[in-house]
């Protein structure tokens, strides 16, 4: 994704601008802003091995969870959090107006691909009702793609589940058919 250029999920009414981007510093950081709507439920508990993520409030209430006992910290604006490598952590909006808040990946990361693929699926009429792609491939691609796996199952196994799925996306035609989303 480009410098300034945004995304929008229509199922979901959230949407993503990139504010750094990989062209702009070689692959050290994304920084993206989020916008979600009032009570939009969060992804779920996942940690990530290859890069931190760094959550900042600008406008709203953030709902962060952390570890695995799901710590919750209600993060308002100027206040953020970082969730380093191997913390299991999640976000929501459960409040009754939206939020605007920025990620900082250090370093980049495969986030922001991921969300073009879910959106462009969801804008496609793929989603599923939390607006991430109801075809089971799909989503496990979108999930391989953030690099994001959940506690409590081995990451092996995860893996596994990955290339399982990346073959009939491959076999299908399916991969080719979602690089229209990748702008």
């Amino acid at each position: 994704m480009k410098k300034n250029q945004t995304i929008r999920n229509n199922t979901t009414g959230e949407t993503l601008t990139m504010l750094v981007s990989d062209e702009d510093n070689k692959g050290l950081s994304h920084l993206y802003e989020v916008f979600l709507p009032p009570h939009r439920p969060s992804p779920p508990l996942h940690y990530h091995v290859d890069f931190t993520e760094t959550f900042a409030v600008k406008q709203g209430k953030l709902d962060f969870y952390e570890d695995r006992d799901q710590k919750h910290r209600l993060l308002q604006a100027g206040e953020s959090a970082t969730a380093q490598i191997r913390q299991p952590n999640r976000f929501a909006n459960n409040h009754d107006e939206p939020v605007t808040f920025t990620v900082n990946t250090k370093p980049a990361d495969g986030v922001v691909k991921a969300f073009q693929l879910a959106y462009g699926i969801s804008n496609d009429g793929g989603a599923a009702r939390d607006g991430l792609p109801k075809n089971l491939i799909a989503r496990l691609v979108f999930v391989k793609t953030t690099q994001g796996y959940l506690p409590g199952i081995p990451r092996t196994l995860q893996r596994i589940a990955f290339s399982c799925a990346a073959l009939p996306a491959r076999v299908t035609g399916l991969d080719k058919r979602w690089q229209l989303y990748f702008t």
